[in-house]
């Protein structure tokens, strides 16, 4: 099915197997792939594929297969090999690692071993396009699980001298996803050496996969390998240090990340507040106990303490937050509207948020002056992008304006708002205060 496939040119220059897709590219993708699922079989599966490819633009074609891939549609194999005979194909090595990891998976090794050799073979060359090969499929492998074999192209790798930035970044990027962290930071040290001038991208991506094993010393390693190369910690790479810990739960170590990123001005974010507050197990345990559910951070922060005592380790991960900037860049002020919007955030940390932006209401409202006459509203989302297609955010803001009887309601054209006048909320705050 692949043999017509050595004729193609190779093309190195760029990555991907094809253009970005249009809407237009997606629904032609969707039509053909649900014209194939009806196919009775193979032979009417390669007319339906050949007549597609045929009728179609280089684009709308690229785009189908970019589709397919992106899906890990077996349809992609048949509509590679009917692309690749197209006079515009260009051959490169990430869309022909795709489809060597797709034959693996249909349990076509032998196809799959005919592709990789005839690869090897336009690669033989250039040592620095042939890993550049490699570490795409080694990706390819290791993101679909298929570990024996991704081990087996990382033992050809390792014969292979890297060369130019391209080849390290893809070799640290697939050492990772192995689990290899070592190796990886080896690769690290080896392209500083050279003068490749690694991107906080590559630190990030060897951290975590330390983080994944629970070596903790060796992330800390690879923030002062970071840190000497002169290139500063960013809020990115702060927060993928801080979800390795979070990952494992080692709340002490949290904390001292936290303080830390404090200490050098790096802004937290609402991932910083997802990952720390999600593994704060007695948090978590509360917000699903909402009767009992403390109404102010005050009345949280005491019963943490007085719930996880000698542990104060969640009461000190609550008040750093609360000290950062998150909560005011999540509200809109304005004449005419106050608006908090929780999109983006777990329920955890949608509560702390929230009573966050009670308390300064309380603080703007609570102050004598001219009244509020425009809207207050707290956006949740309805659930769209949730696994449940519900939000649990929604819910618990819900429960929790009910409770403290709020004078927001559901609005009726957006359910995943609740929305207020401003004079109420303001005699609502008035009376909490």
């Amino acid at each position: 099915m692949l043999a017509s496939l050595s004729s193609a040119k190779p093309q190195l220059t760029a990555p991907r197997c094809a253009v970005s897709r249009s809407g237009g590219s997606v629904k032609s993708a969707r039509r053909l792939l649900s014209s194939l699922d009806a196919a009775p079989n193979g032979a009417a599966t390669e007319a339906l594929v050949k007549k597609f490819v045929a009728g179609s633009s280089k684009s709308t074609s690229l785009g189908a297969l970019s589709f397919l891939l992106s899906i890990s549609s077996p349809f992609a194999i048949p509509v590679y090999s009917r692309v690749s005979k197209t006079n515009w194909f260009r051959w490169n090595p990430k869309t022909t690692a795709s489809i060597v990891t797709l034959l693996e998976l249909q349990n076509e090794s032998m196809e799959a071993e005919i592709l990789v050799a005839d690869s090897i073979s336009r690669l033989s060359k250039s040592s620095k396009d042939l890993s550049i090969f490699y570490s795409n499929l080694i990706e390819s492998l290791s993101n679909h699980g298929l570990t024996q074999k991704a081990n087996e192209v990382y033992t050809k790798l390792q014969s292979i001298p890297l060369s130019g930035r391209r080849s390290f970044e893809l070799a640290i990027k697939s050492l990772c996803l192995m689990g290899k962290p070592t190796e990886a930071e080896s690769k690290l040290k080896e392209m500083i050496l050279l003068g490749y001038h690694p991107s906080r991208f590559e630190f990030a991506l060897v951290a975590q996969s330390y983080g994944k094993l629970g070596s903790f010393s060796e992330i800390e390693q690879v923030v002062r390998l970071m840190e000497e190369s002169g290139m500063e910690i960013d809020t990115v790479c702060a927060n993928v240090v801080l979800s390795c810990y979070a990952d494992h739960e080692e709340l002490t170590l949290m904390v001292s990340w936290l303080q830390r990123m404090t200490e050098l001005g790096i802004p937290f974010s609402l991932r910083t507040y997802n990952s720390t507050l999600n593994s704060c197990r007695n948090i978590l345990q509360m917000i699903d106990e909402i009767e009992s559910l403390p109404l102010s951070l005050t009345g949280l922060i005491e019963k943490i303490q007085n719930d996880c005592a000698p542990d104060q380790n969640e009461a000190l991960v609550v008040k750093e937050l609360i000290n950062s900037s998150v909560s005011a860049e999540t509200v809109h002020w304005s004449e005419s509207e106050v608006k908090l919007d929780l999109h983006g955030f777990r329920a955890v940390s949608a509560y702390v948020i929230l009573l966050q932006w009670i308390e300064e209401l309380r603080s703007r409202f609570g102050m004598e002056g001219p009244a509020f006459t425009g809207e207050v509203s707290v956006v949740c989302g309805i659930g769209k992008h949730s696994v449940s297609g519900k939000s649990t955010v929604r819910s618990l803001v819900s429960k929790i304006l009910s409770r403290m009887d709020a004078p927001l309601r559901l609005d009726r054209k957006n359910m995943g708002r609740f929305v207020g006048r401003g004079k109420a909320v303001k005699d609502w705050i008035s009376q909490l205060s």
